[in-house]
C-alpha cells in the first residue's frame, strides 16, 4: 500500500523536497550569520568608546543587515507553513501552490529583505575594493555601473513578480532574475579578483620584508578570501546556473542565497572589529613604501582595548640596503602601518 500523494509524480516529490532541504540549509545560514552578526555587535558596542567613528556606522550596518535577515527568514518560515501546512490540500499539491502564490505579501516582504540585502552587502564590497586599491577612484565607474545595474534589475524583477498571475518562474521574472543576479554575482566576481589580486600583491612585499609569518593577518588566503567577500560569489554562481537551466537543485541553493549573501559582508566586519582588516593608513603605508608596524590586538572582554608587545618596524623601500631590523615595544589595540625610520 502506498501513501504517496495521489497525481503527484517523482518528478513533483523531487521538486517539493529540494524545496523543504533548502528551507532547512537556510536555517543553517541563519544560524552562522545570526552568531557572526552577534560577535560584531558586541565587540562594535565595546570599542565605539574608543573609535566611535568607525564602530557606530558598522554597529548600525550589522543591526541592519541582521535585521533584513531575520524578518527575509521568518518570512520565509510563513509562506512554507501555508504551503506544506494551510493549504496543502490546494489542486496541484505544494509546487502548485509555490508558483500560483509565490508573490503573496508575506513571501514578496521577505524576498524584498533578501534584495535590499544585496544592495547593502555588495555596496560594502565595493567600498572595501575603492580602499584595498588606495582610494583610486578611476577603477570605480565599471565596478559603480555594474552595481547601480544591478539594483535596477532587481526592481524590475520585483515588479514583475508582483504582477497578476505573475510568480518566480513567470518568463518577464526569470529573464530580470537572470539579468539581476548575473550582474551582482559579475560585479562581486570582478571585486574578487581585483581584490584578492591586490593583497597577493602586498603579500610578495610584506614577505619580503617580513617574512611569511608577519604576512598571515592581511595575506593569508583565508584573509582574501573574506576580504574580497568570494563565498557569495562561488554560491551565486551556483545558484544562477541552477536558475538559468531550470534545474529543480535552484530549489536548494535560493533559499540560503539571502543569508550567504549577508554572510560575507559580516565577516569583513567582523575582521575590522578584531584590527585584522585593510584600512586606508594599511594601505597608504604599504604602497608608499613605509614603516611596517604590527601590534596584535588585545580582548575586548572588558572593553578596554591596550596590550604591549614586541613589533617590526621596517622601511619598506630600503630592502636592498641590508639594514638589520629594529625592534621595539609599543601599546595598542590594532595593527598598524606607521610612518618614520626603523628604530
Amino acid at each position: 500500500m502506498s501513501y504517496s500523494p495521489p497525481g503527484e509524480s517523482a518528478a513533483d516529490l523531487w521538486v517539493e523536497r529540494s524545496n523543504l532541504d533548502g528551507v532547512v540549509l537556510a536555517g543553517v545560514t541563519y544560524g552562522v550569520l545570526f552568531t557572526i552578526a552577534v560577535q560584531c555587535i558586541q565587540l562594535l558596542y565595546q570599542s565605539r568608546i574608543h573609535d566611535g567613528k568607525t564602530a557606530r556606522p558598522l554597529l548600525v550596518y550589522t543591526v541592519l543587515m541582521l535585521a533584513l535577515a531575520t524578518t527575509g527568514f521568518g518570512c520565509n518560515a510563513k509562506f512554507n507553513e501555508m504551503t506544506y501546512i494551510d493549504f496543502r490540500n490546494f489542486p496541484g499539491g505544494p509546487n502548485a501552490f509555490t508558483v500560483t502564490f509565490y508573490s503573496i505579501p508575506v513571501n514578496m516582504a521577505g524576498f524584498a529583505c533578501y534584495v535590499i540585502m544585496s544592495w547593502i552587502a555588495d555596496g560594502l564590497v565595493l567600498y572595501r575594493f575603492i580602499l584595498i586599491w588606495n582610494y583610486n577612484y578611476w577603477m570605480l565607474p565599471i565596478p559603480a555601473l555594474i552595481y547601480l545595474g544591478s539594483i535596477a534589475m532587481s526592481v524590475s524583477l520585483m515588479v514583475a513578480m508582483s504582477r497578476p498571475e505573475a510568480s518566480f518562474w513567470s518568463l518577464a521574472a526569470v529573464n530580470f532574475g537572470i539579468a539581476y543576479w548575473s550582474l551582482s554575482i559579475a560585479l562581486n566576481v570582478l571585486l574578487t579578483l581585483l581584490i584578492a589580486g591586490r593583497l597577493l600583491m602586498f603579500r610578495r612585499k610584506i614577505t619580503s620584508v617580513l617574512g611569511a609569518e608577519h604576512s598571515k593577518t592581511y595575506t593569508s588566503v583565508m584573509s582574501m578570501i573574506v576580504e574580497s567577500a568570494s563565498l557569495y560569489s562561488i554560491w551565486g554562481l551556483v545558484f544562477i546556473i541552477s536558475y538559468a537551466r531550470g534545474s529543480p537543485f535552484q530549489n536548494i541553493v535560493l533559499p540560503p542565497l539571502g543569508q550567504v549573501q549577508g554572510i560575507a559582508p559580516l565577516l569583513i566586519i567582523l575582521r575590522v572589529a578584531q584590527g585584522r582588516a585593510w584600512s586606508r593608513e594599511t594601505v597608504a603605508a604599504t604602497t608608499s613604501g613605509k614603516v611596517f608596524t604590527s601590534r596584535r590586538p588585545s580582548t575586548f572582554a572588558t572593553g578596554v582595548t591596550s596590550a604591549t608587545v614586541t613589533t617590526n618596524s621596517i622601511p619598506l623601500d630600503n630592502l636592498h640596503t641590508g639594514k638589520p631590523i629594529g625592534m621595539h615595544s609599543d601599546a595598542g589595540s590594532d595593527w598598524e602601518y606607521r610612518k618614520g625610520a626603523a628604530v
